[in-house]
């Protein structure tokens, strides 16, 4: 079981941590800290696993605890805990390093997935075994992923969608993917769609907001945009050109 560390300058809140993680079969809490400085020392001493720290707290916040801790063990898995309206602090904190993210309220079985996903891959890299068994088991998640994408295409698919079914945080999942697949998953789904415009394009005469709806663009806008960045012209442009030639 991992060693956990909560951070967290609401007491009620770091109680309530710690009954999800001891009831849970995936850690146990060794250490609890009230903000930033307090968790960078007893980092040091308890030197836990994994650290579940709040963004904001008084003195030192969470983004700033998260960057000493990782200057100091850059494995250290630290999972931060935000608000909806803290995005732009969690993206710095992605930045700096930070491993993953969980949202306020928080909800037990959203933690117990993201811890048991560092479980599971701590403990696949920690295993002796056959290199390629290892890849086999690390892409099932991802191929789910990649099947979902396909027979969906004309849907508006979301991370969060396709993570959840891949039992997966949005975070952890997004990594995934671009570390077994090579691109963003964004990339992986717009390079699906437009394939299949460019389809729709060469052999339908339907107007090109149709198009757009048929592959799960809200926005037309938006479709078209992608569409040029992908092809160099516009959807019509590319229709044009393909009856020209």
């Amino acid at each position: 079981m991992f060693k956990i560390m909560i951070v967290d300058d609401e007491i009620l809140e770091r109680q309530a941590l710690k009954m999800i993680i001891n009831n849970s079969q995936c850690g146990e809490v060794i250490a609890e800290a009230c903000n930033g400085r307090e968790a960078i020392e007893l980092d040091r001493k308890f030197n836990p696993d994994i650290i579940i720290m709040d963004v904001k707290m008084p003195g030192i916040d969470g983004i700033k605890a998260s960057q000493i801790i990782k200057e100091q063990n850059s494995n250290k898995i630290i999972i931060m805990i935000t608000a909806y309206d803290d995005f732009e602090l969690v993206h710095k904190a992605l930045v700096l390093g930070v491993d993953d993210y969980i949202l306020k309220p928080i909800k037990p079985d959203n933690l117990i997935n993201i811890l048991n996903n560092f479980f599971v891959n701590f403990k696949i890299n920690k295993e002796v075994c056959d290199p390629k068994v290892l890849n086999e088991d690390k892409e099932i998640p991802i191929k789910a992923a990649i099947e979902y994408i396909h027979n969906n295409f004309s849907k508006n698919i979301t991370l969060e969608k396709t993570a959840s079914i891949c039992n997966l945080s949005p975070c952890y999942f997004s990594k995934m993917f671009k570390k077994q697949v090579g691109v963003t998953f964004i990339s992986y789904v717009n390079d699906i769609k437009i394939n299949k415009a460019k389809e729709i394009l060469e052999n339908q005469d339907i107007p090109v907001l149709n198009v757009a709806l048929d592959l799960g663009f809200e926005d037309c806008g938006y479709f078209i945009r992608v569409f040029k960045k992908s092809q160099g012209v516009t959807p019509k442009k590319y229709r044009e050109a393909h009856r020209e030639g």
